[in-house]
């Protein structure tokens, strides 16, 4: 399986990566580095590499594998060997959400299409705790800081911010008197949100691994459409930008 892209369009695949596994004796999937390794230490695959891995020379110089492949790319690889299935990366008309259409562009290799979505096999550790991540890959999907705090200043539960490179400026705003989980490894960071009493953040890549992860997830949206980006998980609750901040606090403390 050929994925590229950040973590959260890798964790999209999830509910694909388990109809292949049924139907293959062996999946390897190439994708965003660190979510396919954990992909790999979960099960969900046998082998997990980044996108750029060397083994993947064949792409660009030939001859390709005997293997099927399933590539969601814009562009065919030249090394792209027939029987396989080629597909664009998001849904071409932007009209169901991203997980489904990855599924259902597998029809044609004859699998199974049933929906999985249960949470990943990870370890988790337990606290007490709400964790919250301000941040995003981009500041125009980031609920304002101030909501931010306003929610936290009225939980009564301990709260604990995850902050990652990208992160600081936003995680700043909140000040400095939070405890806080910073620049984890997502095998840690998997652990931690699976162990949550609860989580809240943007639409990113953390929030996709939290849903995952089996938390009680609540993910403001604001330009982006929750109809096809929305993290998939058992639990998983979309709030848009709007939405008043004791909303978000009843959702996160499950009053």
């Amino acid at each position: 399986m050929l994925r590229p892209g950040a973590l959260g369009d890798t964790l999209l695949a999830v509910p694909a990566l388990r109809a292949l596994r049924k139907a293959f004796s062996t999946v390897t999937l190439a994708a965003h580095p660190a979510a396919s390794r954990l992909l790999a230490s979960c099960g969900e695959v046998d082998r997990g590499v980044a996108f750029d891995d060397p083994s993947l020379g064949w792409l660009f110089t030939g001859p390709p594998p005997d293997e099927t492949v399933v590539a969601w790319m814009a562009e065919s690889p030249r090394g792209l060997p027939p029987g396989g299935v080629l597909a664009p990366s998001r849904p071409p008309r932007m009209d169901r959400h991203c997980a489904r259409y990855l599924l259902d562009t597998l029809e044609p290799l004859g699998v199974d299409l049933t929906w999985d979505d249960h949470p990943l096999d990870v370890t988790p550790d337990h606290t007490d705790e709400i964790l919250v991540h301000p941040g995003s890959g981009s500041p125009t999907k980031n609920w304002p800081a101030e909501r931010f705090a306003a929610v936290i200043d009225a939980l009564r539960r301990p709260v604990r911010l995850i902050v990652g490179e990208a992160d600081q400026p936003v995680s700043a705003q909140l000040g400095q008197r939070l405890n806080r989980l910073e620049h984890p490894s997502l095998e840690v960071l998997a652990a931690r949100l699976a162990g949550c009493h609860a989580y809240l953040g943007n639409d990113s890549g953390v929030s996709h691994l939290a849903g995952l992860c089996g938390a009680r997830t609540v993910v403001m949206f604001g330009p982006t459409d929750p109809t096809v980006w929305r993290p998939i998980g058992p639990e998983v609750h979309v709030m848009p930008f709007e939405s008043d901040p004791g909303e978000v606090v009843s959702l996160l403390e499950n009053r």
